[in-house]
Formats: C-alpha cells, sequence, structure tokens
C-alpha cells in the first residue's frame, strides 16, 4: 500500500502559501537615443499600442471564469492587433490566451491547434515561459481526450520549457507535477499518482501562486479519501476552504465544500455534510457549472435522507431531471467533438489535395486536371458518407445507454418506493376513513410507521446505486456494514464482518456493484425470515486470485428449516440468477451444527 500523507508535513509545506500573482509582467522601457521629434511619436505610439495589447490579455484573464464570450472577445482582439502591429512576443501571449478559451469551451480539437500555433510562435520569439503554458494546455486537451499518456508527456516538455527560463517560477512546476498526478488519478492509477503530488508539495514555498495550490489540495485530498485516509482528505479540504475563502477564489470554495459535504456522510456527520452540500449547490449555481450542480444536488439528497429531512425525494427527483439534461448535454458535446476530428481532417486532406492539384494543374493538360478534380470529389464525399454513419452510429448508441439508465431508475423506484408508498397512502386513508377497529389504531399507525422507514431506506438504496462515487470495494463494503446494522441488530442478531485488511482495487463496474449488493438483501432477509433472533451472521468479502467472493454464514438455523430453505424458495434461485448475469456463480448449502451459507463468487478486473 502507498503511503499516505501526514498532515503535518501537509501543513508544514503549504501553510505559507498566499494568493496567486495576477497578471502580465510590466514591459522593459523603451529608451530612444534618435533626437527627432517623428521618431519619439512613431515610437511612443507603438509603445502605446503594445500595452494595449497587454491591457486586452489581462481583462480576458479576468472574465475567463466569469464570463467566457468576453474573455475570448478581449483576447481575440489582443491577437489581431499583435499581428497588425507585427509584435511576435504579444502575438504568442494571445494565442496561448485563445487556445485557453477555446479548452474552457470544451472545443479541444481547436484547442490542440491553437495550442500548437502558440507553441510554433513562443519557438520563434524565445519565450519559454509562453512555450511551456503552451505544452502545459496540449497536456490538458491530451487528458480532455482520453489520451493519458500523451498528456503527460506533453506535462513533462512543459516542465523542459519552464526549465530554460531562470531563475524559474516555483508555480509552474507545481502546476505541472499536479496536472500529472491528476491525469494518473483521472486514468485510475491512483497508486502512480502519489508521486508526483508529494513531488508538487515538497515543492510549494510562499511565491506559489494560490490557484495552483488549491488545486494541489483539492487532489492531495482525492487520493487520500481512496486511500481509505478519510480524515486527512477532511483536514486538506479544511485547509483548501481556508485558502479559497483568503484569496476569493468561488471555484476552489465549490470543490473544497462538495468534497467535505460527501465525506461527511462517509464519516456518519450528516448535519454538517447537509450545510456543506448546502453551500456547494450554491456557489455551483453561482458559478454557472452545471456538472457541479447535478453533482451537488445528489450529494444535499443524501445529506436530507441521512438528516430524516422531508425535501430528500424531491431533491433525488430534481437531480434526475438534472442528469438527464447533462447526459444529453454530454452526448450532444461529444457528437461534436466527434464532428470537429471529422471535419478537421477533412479539411486538412482538402488543403493537401488542392495544393496538389494545383501543381497538377501547371504541369499537365486541363482534361487530366478535370479528371483528377472529378476523383478528389468522390473520395471527399465517401469520406463525408462514412462520417456520417459513424455519427448516426455513435448517436443510436448513445440514446440505448440513456435509454437503459432512465428504464433502470424508474424500475427501482417502482420496484423499490412506490409499492410502499402505495401501502402507506392506503394505510392512511384507512386510519383517516375510521375503518378499522379502535382497538387496532395503534397497530395501523406502527405499520404505517415501518413502512415509512422501510421507503426510506429503499429509497437511500436507489440513490447509493446511482451516485458512481460508490463504484469501489471498499464503498461497497460500507454499504454492506451499514444495511445489516439496519435490519440484523435492532432484531438482537449478531453481526460480524471478516475482509481483507487493504483493497488496491479498480472501479467495480456498477453492474457487479449493484446485483451483489442486491443479492446481499436477499441473503439477510432470508436470515429474517428463518433464523432465530440468537443466530450469529458473518459477512466475509475477500479476494480469491481473480474472484471477488462474497458470503453470508448465519448459524441459528435448525435442520428442518435448513432443509426446507436449501429445496425451494425464490430467494435462492434469484441469488443464482443475479450471480449468473455477472458471469459468476452461487451457492446456498447446509452446514453441519445449524450453519447455513451462501457464497457468491464473481470475476472481477484486478
Amino acid at each position: 500500500m502507498a503511503r499516505a500523507f501526514t498532515m503535518a508535513s501537509l501543513w508544514l509545506l503549504v501553510g505559507t502559501a498566499v494568493q496567486a500573482q495576477l497578471g502580465l509582467r510590466a514591459q522593459p522601457r523603451l529608451l530612444s537615443t534618435r533626437p527627432t521629434a517623428l521618431f519619439r511619436t512613431s515610437r511612443g505610439a507603438a509603445r502605446s499600442d503594445t500595452i494595449q495589447v497587454s491591457r486586452y490579455l489581462i481583462r480576458g484573464k479576468s472574465l475567463i471564469h466569469i464570463n467566457l464570450d468576453s474573455s475570448r472577445y478581449y483576447d481575440q482582439q489582443a491577437l489581431l492587433l499583435s499581428r497588425r502591429l507585427g509584435f511576435g512576443a504579444g502575438e504568442a501571449r494571445a494565442q496561448v490566451a485563445v487556445a485557453n478559451d477555446l479548452y474552457n469551451a470544451g472545443k479541444f480539437v481547436a484547442a490542440g491547434r491553437a495550442y500548437e500555433a502558440a507553441v510554433r510562435l513562443a519557438q520563434r520569439t524565445q519565450q519559454c515561459d509562453v512555450a511551456g503554458k503552451a505544452y502545459n494546455g496540449m497536456g490538458l486537451v491530451g487528458q480532455a481526450l482520453g489520451n493519458p499518456s500523451g498528456a503527460i508527456a506533453y506535462f513533462n516538455q512543459a516542465r523542459r520549457a519552464y526549465a530554460k527560463c531562470p531563475p524559474g517560477n516555483p508555480s509552474n512546476e507545481v502546476l505541472l507535477l499536479t496536472n500529472i498526478g491528476n491525469t494518473y488519478i483521472q486514468a485510475g492509477r491512483f497508486a502512480q499518482a502519489e508521486r508526483p503530488l508529494r513531488q508538487a508539495l515538497a515543492r510549494v514555498t510562499p511565491a506559489t501562486d494560490a490557484p495552483a495550490v488549491l488545486n494541489l489540495l483539492d487532489l492531495v485530498g482525492l487520493l487520500q479519501q481512496h486511500q481509505q485516509h478519510l480524515d486527512s482528505a477532511v483536514m486538506t479540504w479544511q485547509r483548501e476552504l481556508a485558502l479559497a475563502n483568503r484569496v476569493g477564489s468561488l471555484r476552489a470554495q465549490s470543490y473544497a465544500t462538495a468534497n467535505l459535504s460527501t465525506a461527511g456522510l462517509q464519516r456518519g456527520q450528516p448535519r454538517a455534510a447537509l450545510a456543506y452540500a448546502q453551500r456547494a449547490l450554491q456557489l455551483a449555481r453561482q458559478l454557472g457549472n452545471q456538472s457541479q450542480v447535478t453533482d451537488n444536488t445528489l450529494v444535499l439528497a443524501r445529506a436530507l435522507h441521512a438528516t430524516g429531512q422531508p425535501g430528500a425525494f424531491d431533491t433525488l427527483s430534481h437531480y434526475v431531471l438534472l442528469l438527464n439534461s447533462l447526459v444529453g448535454q454530454a452526448s450532444a458535446e461529444a457528437v461534436a467533438q466527434a464532428q470537429a476530428r471529422f471535419d478537421a481532417d477533412g479539411q486538412r486532406a482538402r488543403i493537401r489535395a488542392l495544393e496538389q492539384q494545383r501543381r497538377i494543374t501547371q504541369l499537365e493538360a486541363a482534361q487530366r486536371t478535370v479528371r483528377n478534380r472529378f476523383l478528389l470529389g468522390a473520395a471527399v464525399a465517401g469520406m463525408l458518407v462514412l462520417g456520417l454513419g459513424a455519427l448516426a452510429g455513435y448517436r443510436r448508441q448513445q440514446r440505448q445507454r440513456e435509454e437503459a439508465l432512465r428504464h433502470q431508475l424508474a424500475a427501482d423506484l417502482h420496484d423499490d418506493v412506490g409499492t410502499l408508498l402505495s401501502q402507506i397512502a392506503l394505510q392512511t386513508d384507512l386510519l383517516q376513513e375510521g375503518l378499522g377497529p379502535p382497538d387496532m389504531q395503534h397497530e395501523y399507525l406502527a405499520e404505517v410507521a415501518d413502512n415509512s422507514r422501510m421507503a426510506v431506506r429503499q429509497l437511500n438504496d436507489v440513490v447509493w446505486n446511482l451516485d458512481a462515487h460508490n463504484d469501489t470495494v471498499p464503498n461497497l463494503l460500507d454499504r454492506l456494514r451499514d444495511y445489516a446494522h439496519d435490519v440484523l441488530v435492532p432484531t438482537g442478531r449478531d453481526v460480524r464482518f471478516e475482509t481483507d485488511p487493504s483493497w488496491h482495487t479498480p472501479l467495480l463496474p456498477a453492474a457487479v456493484r449493484r446485483h451483489l449488493y442486491f443479492i446481499y438483501k436477499e441473503a439477510l432477509h432470508n436470515i429474517l425470515k428463518y433464523t432465530p433472533t440468537s443466530a450469529t451472521v458473518t459477512v466475509g468479502l475477500h479476494r480469491q486470485g481473480s474472484q471477488l467472493v462474497l458470503e453470508i454464514v448465519n448459524d441459528g438455523l435448525d435442520a428442518s428449516a435448513a432443509a426446507t430453505r436449501r429445496n425451494s424458495g425464490h430467494g435462492l434461485r434469484n441469488i443464482q440468477a443475479r450471480a449468473q448475469a455477472m458471469g459468476g456463480s452461487a451457492t446456498a448449502t447446509a452446514r453441519p451444527g445449524g450453519v447455513f451459507a451462501v457464497r457468491v463468487q464473481v470475476p472481477v478486473q484486478w
């Protein structure tokens, strides 16, 4: 297991970090030795124009997280003015700014081309810092397009470019190491993410920009959370929130409060989680980040449920609507990106073909030129037909995935929650009409209360199944513990868990996690039905080779009940069917001494 970050070293390294130094460096003052007033006037006008370029860039940078359209306008004005003046240094910086705008707008293919152009301009004007920024942007594009190896190569190229700029800026090195660690985390390679993040922490100084420190703290907390060091993660995110409040970074405040809310639920502190979730949702709405609004709405629904607030179900319904909208938006963006790649490749092919056609026109006769153009048009038409076919197939696959998600959610809500809510409504109607015997009123009210608690529990299960943050073995284990303590402990049955001391696994597929959880619930339901309250239940979750093994054993079953349970019952058949759906197997056997065991093993990619 990778060693956890100690909070003492974290506070020592980043405790003195101060807020970022924004803006561009002042241009060196130009001195003229020519005496003529005309020359002084022209130099003054040129200097005024270059200063205007810097003003455009500063204005664009201040708006990039507030109003992207306005930021893009000022950066494009800086680029056009630099080109008109022949101001190479300003053109390179403006080109990077325009590329940043395209990246933030989600136009990754166009952003990659803009960063490539910025690298060429930076090399021509010998600006190593601008080259470093452009290479860093190319790494972010590679990260966004799912190319982690290419992204890390560009980040290392950016480090080499910055190394050529003495005396060096520690913020740049911290930022690039953080980006490398983030790339590994997004690829699920958590063990490899620790080293660059440790290196970044070691390079934090009082001169490090606050945005770089905030980004680093956020990722360090996520890695600590994955390593099951939840207390350290909470302290890291609290440090991030304090620094974000000090420098006024709403974006960092939003990330930190969202992480703290999730951590509060995991630590069994629902009231603190609710406060953080409400603040995180407010910040996400203020920033206009629809993805964060959706994620934070789900966390708020879980926090409301954990605190017993009545708005949990309505908040969950709102989350489902936001999720449908977000999935549709993501599908549209993915199609747009695929179309952009196709258009970009087609455009480059057409440019090359047209250049070749021009040369042929100069050397060959007009008839041969016309024939070649006809062939070129046919090739382009074929490419267009193939591209449109690929896009149509992609849309069909996205539509099928979205429909499957909606059907699963609707089925879970109907099967798990709808029946209980109908029973509650019927029972309350009977009580209101006074149709039941007076001496049975108390019993009816108790049934309504039990059904209400069960509906809340089932709703919580639906929320848990939807949350992608739970796709790990440790999170599955936490859920198994919670459910056992909810349904078995109140009946007097003893519950014990036996599991491996540590887990180094990738994310569990959502279908595997869901089937295992329902198998577990079915097994516990059978225990409640067939075993006395004095039974001891032992739950085991282990790794055996390439298999994940779940075993539920109870020692309170008599021989006749064991035979009945083994030879009949839909529950055991459901368990076997779910195990087979995951490519695994399930057995239910009676052992000597009144012991009954349900064992499920499924293949998992470790």
